[in-house]
């Protein structure tokens, strides 16, 4: 199976999320504990989103 590098399925890292919505790392963790950043998921112990998730999150205004 390859892996999608783009796509509504692709997976992104906190900082790559971070930098796209110009906040800092902290802050979308923050977001994050508080259930008001967008969805997310754990691989591993590792926190990725969705290019799809991000994208509603930013649509829906960002809360």
């Amino acid at each position: 199976m390859a892996i999608k590098t783009d796509g509504p399925e692709q997976l992104l890292t906190t900082k790559e999320v971070a930098e796209w919505v110009q906040l800092a790392e902290r802050s979308l963790a923050i977001k994050r504990q508080r259930g008001t950043g967008p969805e997310y998921i754990k691989v591993g112990n590792r926190v990725r989103y969705r290019r799809a998730d991000v994208e509603a999150w930013i649509e829906s205004g960002g809360r």
